[in-house]
């Protein structure tokens, strides 16, 4: 097995304890912080260097948190590959963002993952959940402020195409994803409907729409 300097394990196990505890990887100012340096140049340079040893995932997308684990991190650090499950914890995979505005470009490449604490989904719920039935996305924009869901958060989202009416759902619309609460009457049929007033509802009668999953926990990540 390839070898890490001292800093480097460091490093790797800061990124792996820090994922276990929030959820999300640290940022690169995080690592720094953690590791005493001054400049963002030097943990970039750790970053690299693990992706390049086969540590951390290859990503393309840059993005602020997607530190991502391999295998062979996993191994050498003793832990178990695949979707990680205790009895009041679940780590789902964390994919792109999801708007809660206007439905833009769906991104469905992992980024990530999520450990979601069981005591954030409803007590009803719970005995239904399974790790390999959940994905995660990070929410952006306003359009369901209403409903508590503000830009940044993370949606636990079970994979569902037949909710009730009512609950918050993830659709797709023409390639294209949102987040909305999926409502029906006689008059209108099926429509998402936000949940701020400055956004207008979505009707299937006009704009096809498939359900992928209904939200069912919320986690929400500090600054």
């Amino acid at each position: 097995m390839t070898k890490l300097t001292r800093t480097q394990e460091k490093a790797l196990d800061f990124i792996r304890e820090a994922s276990a505890k929030s959820g999300v990887s640290p940022t690169l100012r995080e690592i720094c912080a953690h590791m005493g340096y001054k400049a963002i140049g030097s943990a970039q340079d750790l970053v690299t260097a693990l992706r390049r040893k086969g540590f951390l995932e290859e990503n393309s997308r840059q993005s602020a948190r997607a530190l991502i684990l391999t295998q062979l991190a996993r191994q050498h650090m003793g832990a178990e590959d695949g979707v990680e499950e205790t009895s009041d914890a679940l780590l789902v995979p964390l994919l792109g963002k999801v708007p809660a505005g206007n439905p833009v470009l769906a991104v469905e490449e992992r980024i990530g993952s999520l450990r979601v604490s069981l005591s954030l989904v409803a007590a009803n719920s719970r005995q239904s959940l399974k790790a390999q039935n959940l994905f995660a996305l990070q929410a952006t924009g306003d359009s369901m402020v209403g409903a508590g869901i503000l830009d940044g958060d993370f949606l636990v989202v079970k994979v569902n195409n037949d909710p009730k009416k009512s609950s918050i759902v993830v659709a797709r619309l023409d390639g294209d994803v949102t987040v909305k609460r999926l409502m029906h009457d006689d008059k209108s049929g099926w429509y998402l409907k936000p949940e701020n007033p400055r956004f207008k509802n979505i009707y299937a009668s006009n704009d096809q729409f498939e359900v992928i999953g209904e939200v069912v926990a919320l986690q929400r990540a500090l600054a």
